[in-house]
């Protein structure tokens, strides 16, 4: 593969992840300001080093070692005053934040997949109650010509739906 073919490919896996990196130090660091030094730490060593990632590896695997390893030499550089945690329960902790992750990202997919599934009346009770922050039941009940409480109640229904829907398409892949 040609050096611009390789670098292009991990600059769009690097996009895809950045955000999972960032909180993978924050669930290691418990501190946005360090996270955000690290960050910055982490993505430098990851652009420097990107050649010797193979393209058809676990991306987020090599760069939690990565990550982890920065960790730890981070709080040695910070002393053991502002280290909460030992050593081992960071590793452990960066262990299973990878394991989490990959878990939460399957369920968001088959997420999606069940809401594409759903009734066009009950997506469309699902996009008023939820696409916007704060949003009241009040609010879409009335948008919806229907009483509150049968929003909730249908809220409830679709939900447990989601959830069987979610459970048996991450349990069939288990």
């Amino acid at each position: 593969m040609a050096d611009y073919d390789q670098r292009e490919e991990f600059a769009r896996l690097f996009a895809s992840n950045d955000r999972w990196l960032y909180g993978y130090l924050m669930a290691l660091l418990g501190n946005a300001a360090d996270a955000e030094e690290l960050f910055q730490e982490v993505c430098v060593v990851l652009w420097r080093e990107y050649e010797v990632f193979d393209l058809k590896s676990d991306f987020r695997k090599w760069v939690s070692v990565i990550a982890k390893h920065r960790v730890m030499q981070f709080r040695a550089r910070k002393g053991r005053q502002a280290a909460q945690l030992s050593d081992k329960a960071i590793r452990l902790l960066a262990e299973e934040s990878v394991e989490s992750f990959s878990l939460l990202e399957e369920r968001s997919m088959a997420l999606h997949k069940c809401l594409d599934e759903l009734t066009d009346s009950d997506r469309r009770l699902v996009a008023l109650c939820y696409s916007e922050l704060n949003r009241s039941f009040k609010l879409a009940a009335e948008q919806l010509g229907m009483s509150v409480n049968t929003v909730y109640k249908a809220l409830q229904r679709i939900r447990k739906g989601l959830r069987l829907c979610v459970d048996r398409r991450v349990g069939s892949r288990a």
